[in-house]
């Protein structure tokens, strides 16, 4: 579950510039999909992206603001939806959560092979969450109707990160729907 935060989801950016509706959406989708999944017997891991200076490389502070995005104790840092029972939250100080030593222990010490990709800004975080699982070896699938940018992916750059997924990897970018299906019949 990458980055369903306040400033992904709420309903306005800290600017006050866009209309998150679709993430909304996206995450409270994602939270119910948990939730089944969770009931099936997986380890549910929420990824919180934190904007925190002292965490940053020289050269990352100089794109950065103290004040941006998920700016650490900030309301827009803040999980938009409740983690299901039994879950995990995790930080992770840039877009990659694979840069997280949190998320690669929690990954090892679970035993974890295989995960299930949901999230917010598709092209940023997900989609860095995507390439390190596939660039480490992991088994994974992207739940389509589960990950959202900030437009709805039809014209923009969601809509690359799209077609690069079902292009590249077509047989792990499906629906939630058909992973319960799967999940269920085994």
């Amino acid at each position: 579950m990458v980055d369903f935060q306040n400033d992904f989801c709420g309903p306005t950016m800290p600017s006050g510039e866009n209309d998150h509706t679709h993430n909304a959406t996206t995450a409270q989708r994602a939270n119910e999909f948990a939730a089944k999944t969770v009931e099936l017997g997986a380890h549910v891991v929420y990824s919180q992206q934190i904007l925190d200076f002292n965490k940053l490389t020289a050269r990352q502070k100089r794109w950065e603001k103290p004040d941006g995005l998920c700016a650490k104790d900030s309301s827009g840092a803040e999980l938009f939806i409740e983690p299901v029972v039994g879950s995990s939250v995790i930080a992770k100080y840039r877009y990659d959560i694979w840069q997280s030593t949190e998320f690669i222990q929690y990954l090892e010490a679970k035993n974890i092979d295989a995960v299930i990709i949901c999230g917010v800004e598709l092209s940023h975080c997900v989609l860095y969450a995507i390439i390190g699982a596939a660039e480490r070896g992991y088994h994974y699938l992207v739940a389509k109707d589960l990950v959202s940018g900030q437009d709805s992916g039809d014209e923009t750059y969601n809509k690359a990160v799209r077609d690069f997924m079902q292009l590249t990897h077509p047989r792990r970018y499906t629906t939630s729907e058909e992973i319960l299906k799967n999940w269920q019949a085994r």
